[in-house]
């Protein structure tokens, strides 16, 4: 039976070490907020559920964000009370709340935590002085006490048994990334039928994506791990423009044109490299005689150039990764930079707080305060989450499962417990049983919203003596909370597609923008900016899931787009050649003005110019192009008829 249970509960040696953490984090910030004799104890062991992590370094960052984002949010939260008008502070609140919502769509990894704290604990606040004034101040202060209490002992006690961050794992798989992107470039290169697929394009870069994601949360709480963060930038934008290059590449081999003679070869045994142990890269490269060519092998050995440097730098000793700067902090802090998801997400958050509020306050409704306080707090996590129609039914069965474990506490066990004593040892079983829960893989998403609810239902510390009527009002009005939140995502179309299209959308613009205006600065930040756009676009994809025949194919291909454009523009610009060559750039760039409303037609407007110019840069330019409109057709299409 035991046997069976760890199985299905996958609570190995490690996951019962880390259970017994939490249990242990939680219930000793319970005990010091009740010893002290602070109000609301029970706050002390909600951050403890929170702020644990998988790795030390994401511990302590997470922590550190947490207390940030809490003085902060307290500080905003005492100046709007300040007001001493009801309506005004809660629009304010709301506005704090959709600031704090929408930012964790822009800011990168945890960073994003310190602001969702920030709403959160000016939402704690504010809600006290407007729905319970009673106290109100004491309450507030007492809340954002506990959160530091908790806080610093999860830290001290988790930190202790949380390993650290397995980085150098993490760089090999980047590595072993690199060295599949270079592969990819050189089946591209040989021109084999069918060789790479569609399908290899999207699992490469899925993996391209993935190790992006993860990047920040490995390097959390090391300095040198961001210090070698922007090395793995660097490596992700060069294995995407190596492959983009490639595909480019064997796309004029299929037209004829010879590519320098063993290119393929090299990046095979380049590729071979890289898959081995880290070292001697420093002496690979195509050399000389391969590097010359056409535009795509100038791209293919400039992008291996780049991928070598950062494969090296990710491996340097510590202090010579990069020690004196971050690389551009706003591409650090916010790479993908989702405005419209961070509008919906801040919108919804920040109206559904103030219509809360706005309700409890006109209706003087006894719970209004926690009913309030829910909805803003479950809004705001669902609208943080990538895909919130699938959490929202586990989020309200564990508030649901919380709150039951809570009524049966306060009714069963809260009023047998007359001491401070008796009170910390009554929680522990429900303490241990949730900590249990979080660490189970299986539970753990649900074991998070069962904690917090527990925790804010039981009122653990408080006097025993509450009727069963305002028990049960009071546990109901989470559940109510839990219910609208949820709810209301999941009725909420699907918004995964509209943020694929929207992204698409992004790509074309950058396009167009670049047909209508040449700026002399793009090819330098266009590849890592490309980058950016792809990644952000195939987040969305793989959140919107199965699109079947509405998925875009040929991702790559609008970095290809976007380096032939470029080139256009710099013929069209060409002082030393010929007028009628220029003219021709001129004439490609007006017709690809349309690319996005028929990119195949486009393409065929086009192809008499790459088979007919006597210049051979022009009829590389329009070739390109017209390749690029052929295999990105149905991503240059995705979301117009929308």
């Amino acid at each position: 039976m035991l046997a069976t249970l760890k199985r299905w509960s996958g609570l190995d040696r490690a996951a019962l070490l880390h259970a017994a953490g939490l249990a242990g984090s939680a219930w000793l910030a319970f005990a010091i907020a009740a010893s002290l004799h602070i109000q609301n104890a029970y706050w002390a062991a909600m951050p403890v559920f929170v702020v644990a992590q998988a790795s030390r370094g994401l511990l302590i960052e997470r922590a550190f964000y947490r207390l940030v984002g809490t003085g902060l949010g307290a500080a905003l939260g005492f100046a709007i009370v300040r007001l001493g008008q009801p309506v005004a502070e809660l629009a304010l609140l709301a506005v704090v709340v959709a600031i704090g919502a929408g930012l964790t769509h822009i800011l990168r990894g945890v960073h994003s935590y310190g602001t969702f704290m920030v709403g959160m604990t000016a939402a704690v606040v504010v809600f006290p002085s407007v729905l319970a004034p009673q106290h109100a101040t004491e309450i507030a202060v007492a809340r954002v006490e506990c959160t530091f209490i908790g806080v610093v002992v999860v830290t001290l006690v988790m930190g202790l048994i949380t390993p650290g961050s397995r980085r150098d794992a993490f760089y090999r798989r980047a590595r072993k990334l690199a060295a599949e992107a270079v592969s990819f470039a050189a089946t591209a290169i040989e021109g084999q039928a069918g060789r790479p697929s569609a399908d290899d394009e999207r699992a490469a870069l899925a993996e391209i994506a993935d190790v992006d994601a993860l990047a920040v949360m490995v390097s959390a709480g090391s300095v040198e791990g961001y210090r070698r963060l922007r090395h793995v930038n660097a490596l992700v934008s060069g294995a995407i423009e190596i492959m983009a290059a490639g595909r480019g590449a064997g796309a004029r081999v299929r037209r004829g044109e010879t590519l320098p003679a063993g290119l393929a070869e090299r990046l095979h045994a380049v590729a071979a490299v890289l898959r081995g142990p880290p070292g001697g890269t420093a002496v690979l490269s195509l050399g000389p005689e391969l590097s010359a060519g056409p535009p795509e092998v100038v791209r293919i050995a400039a992008a291996l150039d780049q991928i070598l440097a950062a494969g090296r730098a990710l491996f340097a000793e510590p202090g010579a990764a990069d020690a004196t700067s971050f690389g551009p902090k706003a591409r650090y802090l916010a790479p993908y930079r989702d405005w419209i998801l961070a509008r919906d997400t801040g919108l919804a958050a920040g109206s559904a707080t103030f219509a809360a509020g706005l309700i409890g306050w006109w209706t003087a409704f006894p719970a209004a305060e926690l009913t309030a306080l829910g909805i803003c707090i479950f809004s705001m996590v669902l609208g943080s989450m990538p895909a919130p129609q699938k959490i929202a039914p586990l989020l309200f069965g564990g508030v649901v499962a919380g709150v039951l474990a809570a009524i049966l506490y306060r009714l069963a066990v809260q009023p047998t417990v007359p001491s401070v004593p008796a009170v910390v040892l009554s929680v522990l079983p429900f303490i241990v049983a949730g900590a249990l829960l979080r660490a189970s893989p299986r539970t753990a998403i649900p074991a998070m919203d069962f904690n917090m609810c527990f925790l804010l239902a039981s009122q653990a510390g408080l006097p025993g003596t509450a009727a069963v009527g305002t028990v049960l009002i009071d546990s109901l009005a989470l559940v109510v909370a839990a219910g609208l939140a949820s709810g209301g995502h999941l009725l909420m179309p699907r918004q995964s597609e509209i943020h694929a299209a929207a992204a698409a959308g992004s790509i074309r613009s950058d396009i167009a923008a670049m047909i209508a205006r040449f700026a002399p600065s793009a090819r330098a930040g266009w590849n890592p900016h490309a980058s950016l756009r792809m990644l952000r676009l195939l987040l969305h994809l793989r959140r919107a899931g199965d699109l079947g025949a509405a998925a875009p194919q040929g991702l790559l291909a609008a970095l290809n787009l976007g380096h032939a454009v470029m080139d256009l523009q710099m013929l069209a610009r060409d002082e030393t050649r010929t007028p009628a060559m220029r003219s021709r750039a001129e004439s490609a760039l007006t017709t690809l003005a349309g690319f996005s409303d028929d990119p195949s037609g486009i393409a065929d407007r086009l192809e008499p110019l790459a088979t007919t110019a006597d210049d051979p840069a022009l009829a590389r330019a329009t070739g390109a192009a017209a390749d690029a409109l052929r295999a990105g057709a149905t991503l240059f299409r995705f979301g117009t008829d929308r």
